[in-house]
């Protein structure tokens, strides 16, 4: 009977990252744990949002340089079907774009590659429940960019899908022109989408929007 309440309560944890050996290594360490069980792991974001049509794992631990879609658009496009699902992203960026990126995705928890192995498991417990986790590194990365006043979004940056998706091609430096024909757009309309987000975002130019959008987490890191 003991054994059947531990099974019972066990987390389920699914794994998306794109390095095979990480994969098999996170979830050797996460099976040495009696309450923590691995239900899958894949290597792209568009195959864990596929695996999830069908699964329910309670905690994702979510990679985000993937190959194909980023870990956070995948972390979107899961929370958006599954908003129950709890993501803890687990990488090796340190910068804070990367960190208000996720947690801007809906992601509850950030640990780096560089940490001790108690923190994932910590980290994969905690979020389990529905609460926040980030380490020491994170947490530090996290308050030093809130003491930067200048890359705080402000009341009025908030950009709609579209202003993103043309902020995204421009910082791929697609010309208005290019990014008309991918959207269906005429370039003149680019352009006024082009002269409102410099408005919201309070850039000077077009380099200086992507820069801040990319800090603040309005739109994904460039490749």
């Amino acid at each position: 009977m003991p054994n059947q309440s531990v099974a019972a309560n066990r987390i389920n944890v699914f794994i998306v990252d794109d390095h095979s050996i990480v994969r098999e290594g996170i979830r050797l360490l996460l099976e040495r744990e009696p309450d923590i069980q691995v239900v899958g792991a894949v290597g792209s974001g568009e195959e864990a949002v596929e695996f999830l049509l069908e699964s329910r794992p309670d905690v994702i631990i979510m990679d985000l340089g993937l190959p194909g879609i980023s870990g956070m658009e995948a972390t979107r496009r899961i929370l958006e079907r599954h908003p129950k699902t709890r993501v803890l992203a687990l990488t090796m960026y340190t910068d804070d774009h990367y960190l208000l990126g996720m947690l801007d995705a809906g992601a509850i928890g950030y640990v780096q590659k560089q940490s001790a192995v108690s923190d994932l498991v910590q980290a994969v417990r905690v979020v389990s429940n529905g609460q926040s986790f980030l380490n020491p590194s994170a947490t530090r990365t996290l308050i030093d960019s809130l003491r930067k006043p200048g890359e705080r979004p402000s009341s009025n940056s908030t950009l709609t899908d579209r202003e993103k998706d043309i902020l995204q091609l421009i910082g791929r430096g697609q010309s208005s022109r290019e990014i008309g024909r991918e959207l269906c757009l005429s370039p003149k309309t680019v352009e006024n989408y082009r002269a409102r987000i410099l408005g919201k975002l309070d850039a000077k130019n077009s380099s200086e929007a992507v820069s801040r959008a990319v800090r603040q987490g309005i739109i994904e890191p460039l490749p």
